[in-house]
């Protein structure tokens, strides 16, 4: 008896459409394990309060800073018109991350309908960032899943007209939700294209521009109506995501098992050994993934999607003083592409090959699991005293119209319907003009805090002690 190679099975011939089922259950995986290991409980996070207050009826609108793009709000629309409940918005979002993970990677099925591209998929929807972000309003993972769609999409112009729709589509979504994201992407895809496209080249590029156009047409719109112009809101979002030459290698390194951000004085802690081993992985097997896309006379695609990745990531590595690991997620998902060739190659070679690769795979699910499930109890700990709060206040007798000042403002004046005014590392000494102007209109203020020292200025303010470490000060009227 013949007993078959571990990789037999992906290499024998199947029906054409299993690759697109194996995906689709990839897909359904990742919404479920967004389930079971983030929770749909979570509370709402600080930008997540800021990008749903944009169109949420029941609450203010929080400060929408310059380099805020408006493709999140649009997003979430949909649930925060008809409700303010962060558990259903949690389970739409999972929904939506799933089907954009299905229709990103179903993209590249279409430039080659075999197991890679489902095992992309696993690879990518298996990483900490993906799970943690996919049920969070935040913009990196639907950036990332653009741009995987883009580059296929690119691929497929050449032999399909309607792929060129798909590529402006693609293209307008990366650029309602970050802007600078697009442009970079856009620039590597307009060079791919020249090797890649032939036939309709002209066609292709007019798409990369028409989808660029969308998001910074609107941001151009915005930065004049509301920022003073163009050039005072790109100089206002170089100055507030601290952009210039620098390296931020280490604190990337430092930053891959969390926390998810590295600035205003948060310890992101030594560099995790066991961590920094995955990470040096991904480009060794991606360079493995291009040389077996190279001998299987298949590269073009291949080296297109690994160096639009490369050039998603050079900006915040080098021009971007400090780290977020979701920043990273664009690039995490195109390697997944190269990556996944060479998992599928050795998988095709000697058994110890194969025993090896199916190591590495579930090393890498186990190791992103873990990560994923220490970050969503953290953060579930910290937001649930946020939840907490509010109630409490809500309690006091806090209702609109009232303005919330203080740490973790934004979440807090979120959850309560009122404006706010974030504070992240110390008060203002002086009372802030927003502050002054609500007292004015007799509005109700109330200061929260936990760490930070208190200015002059509110400590004739009344005080009230809530759950855990949180404190109220109510302004006198």
């Amino acid at each position: 008896m013949t007993v078959p190679r571990p990789g037999a099975v992906l290499a024998a011939p199947g029906p054409a459409v299993r690759p697109v089922v194996l995906l689709a259950w990839v897909s359904v995986l990742y919404g479920v394990a967004q389930l079971l290991l983030v929770s749909p409980s979570l509370g709402i996070g600080w930008d997540e309060a800021v990008y749903a207050s944009q169109v949420a009826p029941h609450a203010p609108p929080a400060v929408f800073s310059a380099p805020r793009a408006r493709g999140v709000p649009l997003l979430v629309a949909p649930v925060v018109a008809v409700t303010d409940s962060v558990f259903v918005l949690r389970l739409y979002l999972t929904a939506v991350s799933a089907a954009a993970l299905f229709g990103a990677f179903y993209v590249w099925l279409r430039v080659r309908a075999d197991h890679v591209v489902p095992l992309a998929a696993l690879l990518f929807g298996g990483c900490w960032l993906t799970l943690f972000y996919g049920n969070q309003a935040m913009p990196n993972l639907y950036v990332a899943l653009a741009a995987v769609a883009a580059t296929g999409f690119l691929i497929l112009a050449e032999r399909s007209r309607p792929a060129l729709v798909g590529l402006a589509g693609t293209l307008a979504v990366m650029s309602l939700m970050r802007p600078s994201d697009a442009l970079v992407a856009a620039a590597a895809l307009a060079v791919g294209a020249l090797a890649v496209v032939r036939r309709r080249l002209p066609a292709a590029l007019a798409a990369i521009v028409a989808g660029l156009c969308v998001g910074w047409g609107q941001w151009a719109i915005e930065a004049q109506a509301r920022f003073g112009g163009f050039a005072t809101r790109l100089r206002d979002a170089g100055e507030h995501n601290a952009m210039g030459w620098s390296v931020s290698l280490i604190e990337h390194a430092r930053a891959l098992d969390g926390p998810t951000l590295c600035r205003y004085g948060t310890d992101c802690g030594p560099v995790s050994p066991v961590a920094l081993i995955w990470w040096l992985a991904i480009p060794v097997m991606a360079a493995l993934g291009l040389w077996a896309a190279w001998r299987e006379r298949r590269l073009p695609p291949m080296l297109l999607a690994a160096g639009t990745a490369v050039a998603m990531a050079l900006p915040y590595l080098f021009y971007v003083d400090y780290a977020a690991p979701r920043f990273l997620t664009p690039a995490y998902a195109l390697l997944s592409l190269p990556v996944a060739e060479a998992a599928v190659a050795g998988l095709r070679l000697r058994r110890r090959v194969a025993v090896v690769v199916i190591a590495g795979l579930l090393a890498h699910l186990t190791l992103q699991g873990a990560h994923v499930y220490g970050m969503g109890a953290g953060n579930r700990h910290g937001r649930d005293e946020i939840g907490r709060a509010a109630a409490e206040l809500r309690s006091l007798g806090v209702r609109p119209p009232c303005l919330v000042y203080g740490e973790n403002g934004v979440q807090i004046g979120y959850l309560l319907g009122c404006d706010s005014q974030g504070v992240i590392q110390r008060f203002a000494e002086r009372l802030p003009a927003r502050i002054r102007q609500a007292l004015e209109r007799r509005t109700q203020v109330v200061a929260v805090h936990k760490a930070l020292r208190l200015p002059p200025y509110m400590l004739t303010w009344d005080e009230t002690d809530l759950s855990g470490p949180w404190a109220a000060r109510f302004a006198r009227r």
